[in-house]
Order: C-alpha cells, then structure tokens, then sequence
C-alpha cells in the first residue's frame, strides 16, 4: 500500500528530466504530488505515473506558490480527470517528526521501479543547514529527486533533494520542514499525517501568502538568514535634526520601495564566503566576523553565486531605517561597531541592537557595497565601520570607492527576491 503514494514524474525539456514524487492530497476531481522543483522547472509539458498504472503517464499541471531551488527544492503538481478516472485506494502516509531521526539509523529510499533501497542516516546538520539531512545513496539512481525517505516502519522521514558526485552520498530535506514549507505557501496536505494524529480534513487551497515584515529563512547556499523587508515609503537622505550631514545627503527627499526583498539579516561572513567562494580574503579572520577585502565585482559575484544580488542605494537606506526617521535608528553604542567601541578590529555579527526589520549591523561594523554608482569611477558604500567616528556612523551618510578596491572596511550583504 506504501507505494501507491509514490510517483514518477517526467518533465518534457531539453534534455529530458525525470524524478519521484509523493501524493499528498486527494480529492475527486484533484491529486497534487509533492515533488522536487529543480526537476519540473521550465519543462513544457509534465507527466506523472501512479504505482497501479505505471505504464500510462497522466498530464500533471505545475501549481502556484513552490519553494525557490535555492531553498528548499520543493514544488507542487497537480493531476485532474481530464477524460480519464484518477488513481484511486492511494494511502495516507504516516510522517515522522524531524528530531528523533538519528545518525546511523537505517532508513530506505525507493527507486524509478518501484524498488525499496536501503540506506544509513549519516549526518542531520547538511553543511549546518538543520533543513535537511545526509545519507548514503547507496543503489538510488539520478531519477529519484523528490522522491521519499522512509524508516523501519514505514514512516516518512525526508524527501530527496540532491546526490553528491559519484553516489557517494545524498541530501534530504527533513519532512516537517518541507510540511512547514508547504503550509506557508498555501499548500495543504492531508495525505501525509504525523503519526498518531489524525488526518485534516480536505479543505480548497487558499492563494499563497506573501512574506511579512520580519519573517526570516535560511538560503542553503550560503547558510546565512535572510529577513523579508516590506514595500513602503520613506524619506531618503538628511534626517530631520541632523546637523552632521554633508551636501550629497542633501535635500531629503520622498522615496517609495515598491516591491519587498530579502536581505541578509547580517552583513556576510567569513564562514558563509568560505562556504560559497572557497578561502578567506580577509584581514581579521574568524569565521562570524564579516568578510572584508573584497572589491565589487567580487561581493557581486557572491550575491549573484547564492541566487541574490547587491542592494540599491535606496534599498539599504530603506532598510537600514526601518521607519526610523532619526539619524540613526537605535542609539549609536547600541546598534553599531564604531571607533570608540569597536577595539580597532571587526566584530561578530548580530552582536549589537537590531533595527525594526530584525537587520543587525546597518550601522559600522563594515562599509557595505551596494549596486549603485556614485559618479563615472565610483560605487555607493553605506553604513560606516569599524574605524569611522560617530559623526560618519549615521543612515543617511554617503561613501564611495573604486569598484576595485579592497580594504578592511568594506564588506556586504545581499538582497534578493528568493522565494
């Protein structure tokens, strides 16, 4: 019975793709699968093939509201009639909870035929995204993306996410984070039930909801947390009171941020570059300090890397007040590393005030770089650092440097639309 809630699912594109899937709704007139969003993307046409009719594909309809590819890999199909009768007897799969999973413990996966393959839990923090897990491959072949992980007694642990070069080992996500994925996005699932809970009842599935102010995911890419900033307006440059401003903060004026984005919740670290780039390139090591000594094409090259990109001027301004109106959105020895705090180095990330948005370090710390020009030689940095004084350390003060030059002042965050 445990196979019937298994699909496989074909994606017509050049070149060809196929992976798993896993039923979890039913209705009469609705099937959706659960399946891996890097296998169904840009295909023009999508078939899926039920364990009782293996041999005849049904058209499948790739439905709104699926996790990015960066995150957690995950999207939605769903199977209609169409002139045809659905699958029918397809079971409610019991699910396990993510923490009693443990290292070693034998687990089992299920190949394009149908074929239960054993394998070992070998690690819970996947390159310290506590998301997903790792596990031997063993027999698993490249057409099991999306496809289920099940323990001992038949429980589903995990949805495959990638493999490693070779088969040497493959990557899950856990599955109550994929469920807590799919509920934020408007997906329900009640074909897949935690054990000893009962099934919800089968209800229409409302539009996605968007992010709100503060909401916050991990990028797998980079292992960093990214902070949903909303739409809105604010007034850009001098701040009301603020006698240290100098004459490119002037006149302040009515901007509006017309669409929201994420954005680092600290600027990048040395452990994130390293993760993503490879090496440190900074002059104060230690892996939760900021990267610095970086120039723009290369923090550009980064964001770009982790499916993201560096922030408008008007973007970091925006966010760095998060609707404060002062010259600085906390006091200045709560919310920033600076000359007469900071000990003549970097400091750790997320260690000082964050402002409304949940955003730690807007202020000092690092100069951060941002996409736009500042003249025809030079780029925008915001924020101020480290070595700067208090009348430099304030939201609305302008910087500027050749796009490459690399010091020990600067770094950055990225800001992107993910999900």
């Amino acid at each position: 019975m445990l196979l019937r809630s298994l699909v496989k699912v074909e994606a017509e594109k050049q070149p060809k793709d196929t992976g798993a899937g896993i039923v979890i709704f039913v209705s009469a007139d609705s099937i959706r699968v659960l399946t891996a969003a890097h296998v169904v993307a840009k295909a023009n046409a999508l078939k899926v093939y039920f364990y009782s009719d293996r041999a005849v594909g049904y058209t499948a309809h790739l439905l709104p509201g699926n996790s990015d590819p960066d995150m957690l890999d995950l999207a939605v199909l769903e199977v209609r009639p169409e002139g045809r009768a659905l699958p029918g007897n397809i079971p409610q799969l019991q699910a396990r909870e993510r923490n009693p999973l443990q290292v070693t413990e034998r687990i089992w996966t299920v190949d394009s035929g149908w074929r239960a393959v054993p394998n070992n839990v070998a690690a819970l923090d996947h390159d310290l995204n506590t998301q997903k897990f790792e596990y031997t491959r063993g027999a698993t072949n490249d057409g099991f993306s999306g496809g289920a992980v099940f323990d001992d007694d038949g429980r589903l642990v995990g949805i495959h996410d990638e493999g490693a070069a070779g088969g040497q080992y493959a990557v899950a996500v856990k599955l109550d984070s994929a469920l807590e994925v799919l509920a934020a996005l408007g997906h329900h699932t009640p074909n897949v039930a935690r054990a000893g809970t009962a099934a919800p009842p089968v209800v229409s599935r409302p539009p996605p909801t968007m992010p709100r102010a503060g909401d916050t995911f991990v990028n797998a890419k980079d292992g960093l947390t990214y902070v949903w900033v909303p739409a809105g307006s604010f007034t850009m440059g001098c701040s009301p009171g603020d006698t240290e401003c100098d004459s490119d903060e002037k006149p302040p004026r009515a901007e509006e941020i017309a669409k929201g984005f994420w954005l680092g919740r600290t600027e990048v670290t040395q452990a994130a570059w390293a993760k993503v780039k490879g090496g440190n390139p900074s002059h104060f090591k230690s892996d939760q300090l900021p990267v610095e000594s970086v120039d723009w094409t290369e923090a550009a090259s980064y964001c770009k890397d982790i499916g993201g990109r560096l922030p408008t001027e008007k973007e970091w301004e925006y966010a760095a007040r998060a609707g404060a109106g002062g010259a600085r959105y906390a006091s200045l020895d709560a919310a920033a590393w600076y000359r007469d705090n900071s000990g003549g180095t970097t400091q750790p990330v997320g260690f000082k005030q964050a402002n409304a948005f949940g955003l730690y370090d807007m202020l000092g710390n690092v100069w951060e770089w941002t996409s736009d020009n500042y003249d025809a030689g030079t780029k925008v940095v915001r924020g101020g650092s480290w070595y700067n004084s208090t009348r430099i350390v304030r939201a609305s003060v302008r910087g500027r440097d050749v796009p490459g030059r690399r010091d020990y002042q600067l770094g950055f965050r990225c800001v992107g639309e993910f999900r």
